[in-house]
Parts: C-alpha cells; sequence; structure tokens
C-alpha cells in the first residue's frame, strides 16, 4: 500500500493521514460523503503537494482484512475505487462496502 501511495500520491485512511490544520481547514476537511472521503481529501491535498512518507509504523485495525481474508479484501477495495474513479456515487459504494462486512 505504501509504494501504490508514493506513486499515486493517493493515501488511504487505514495507512494514517496526517495533515496540518490549516491545510485541512484550507481545503474544507473532509467531503461530507460516507466514503471515499480519504481519497477525496488526498485528491485535493495533492494539488498543494506530494504526501510526504514516514517510516513509522501507524497502527490500525486489521478486522476487516481478518475477516474477509487479504486477497478478497484487496479486490473489493481496488473494484470500489475503480468505480469510485468512473463516477459511481459513494453513496451506492457506501453501500456496497457495508453489505460486505
Amino acid at each position: 500500500m505504501n509504494k501504490r501511495s508514493a506513486l499515486t500520491g493517493i493515501c488511504t485512511g487505514d495507512q494514517g493521514i496526517f495533515v496540518r490544520r490549516d491545510g485541512f481547514e484550507h481545503l474544507g476537511g473532509y467531503a461530507p460523503i460516507p466514503l471515499m472521503e480519504d481519497i477525496e481529501l488526498s485528491r485535493r491535498l495533492k494539488r498543494f503537494s506530494r504526501p510526504a512518507r514516514i517510516r513509522t509504523p501507524v497502527v490500525s485495525s486489521a478486522r476487516r482484512w481478518e475477516q474477509g481474508g487479504i486477497l478478497r479484501t484487496i479486490l473489493l477495495m481496488w473494484r470500489l475505487r475503480l468505480l469510485y474513479w468512473l463516477g459511481v456515487s459513494p453513496e451506492w459504494l457506501a453501500r456496497q462496502y457495508a453489505a460486505v462486512r
């Protein structure tokens, strides 16, 4: 995931996104959408600067990965992101995401 984010400049919430408050507020914070808000924020942040990567591990819950399995979870995330890039509404995507939980 780190390599993907380094190439694309798009970060997801399970990686830990650190943004200075003034920059976050300048961009209007998270978009009021039920899913993909982290990707939307990353897209807006990229207009100002590429993300800096830190080497210190950030711990997040592995629950979804453990329940769904690594391959199925990766495929789900790729599918949701592709559909988002193709213009599918975040509301519809959120329903699909919740159905898999």
